[in-house]
């Protein structure tokens, strides 16, 4: 079984209680794939992290601790500040040491392809998976220059196909709830998230997500930047991901009859 977890920004916090919900409830993660803010949690999981404790951490955490603005040559933020966050929180892990198989999402902005990272530093690569452009400086990592993994692939399904997965449940904090909900731009950050989010949902329009079980949570309020509203995104994801259970439960046993057979 494999889980894949998209990008959306401070509304990636609803990743922590969907994770929750799947672990309370014992349905099997075998793999794991994260582009962007999903990437993150899904290091955190793959590590054996505390998710109670990631839960008080994310709704105490401010901005500033992992925020370092700079001269926008490359990007608004270095990156230094959230990187050394990531090494904290993942106990400087590589790949081998992690429990479960993960797969970070980043994408090399000179030769415009995906990488799919699943060797080396876990926060090396978690934070080539959030360098969203123009905010984030990107991430030189393995001799490439990467950005964010959600500019070719927002949620990392066929990822979990190309490792082996039979079953996928895929997280998307983007796009549940109305799709037409007016977002206050409160600063630069707002702006170009919010931008990104237009243009991507008119790819999304054209696309359907091949995964067995589909679980969005009703974030559209919530603005890319409101990392504030961590209590309630976590909220939000543990509601969605609660109505999901009995179709994960009925995938999964569809699969363990046919294995049967």
């Amino acid at each position: 079984m494999g889980l894949a977890l998209g990008a959306g920004a401070a509304r990636g916090m609803a990743h922590l209680g969907v994770l929750q919900v799947l672990e309370e409830a014992q349905i099997p993660v075998h793999l794991i794939a994260g582009s962007s803010i999903g990437s993150v949690f899904g290091a955190l999981y793959a590590c054996g992290s505390d998710l109670k404790m990631l839960e008080k951490l994310a709704v105490e955490l401010k901005s500033s601790q992992f925020i370092d603005l700079t001269v926008p040559r490359i990007g608004l933020i270095k990156g230094q500040k959230v990187e050394a966050l990531l090494n904290l929180l993942t106990k400087k892990m590589t790949f081998d040491e992690l429990r479960i198989p993960f797969y970070a999402v980043a994408v090399d902005i000179e030769k415009g392809e995906k990488v799919v990272i699943n060797k080396g530093s876990v926060a090396e690569a978690v934070r080539a998976s959030i360098a969203i452009p123009g905010i984030f400086h990107p991430k030189r990592l393995h001799g490439r220059v990467l950005v964010d993994g959600a500019v070719l692939e927002r949620i990392p399904v066929s990822v979990l196909r190309e490792q082996g997965a039979e079953v996928i449940i895929a997280v998307d904090v983007k796009y549940g709830g109305t799709e037409n909900q007016e977002l206050k731009a409160q600063n630069i950050f707002d702006i170009m998230l919010h931008a990104i989010d237009l243009l991507d949902r008119e790819v999304v329009k054209h696309k359907v997500l091949e995964a067995d079980v589909i679980i969005q949570p009703d974030l559209a309020h919530i603005g890319p930047t409101r990392f504030d509203l961590a209590a309630e995104c976590i909220a939000l994801g543990r509601e969605a991901a609660l109505d999901a259970l009995p179709s994960i439960k009925q995938v999964l046993e569809q699969r363990r009859n046919t294995d049967r057979n």
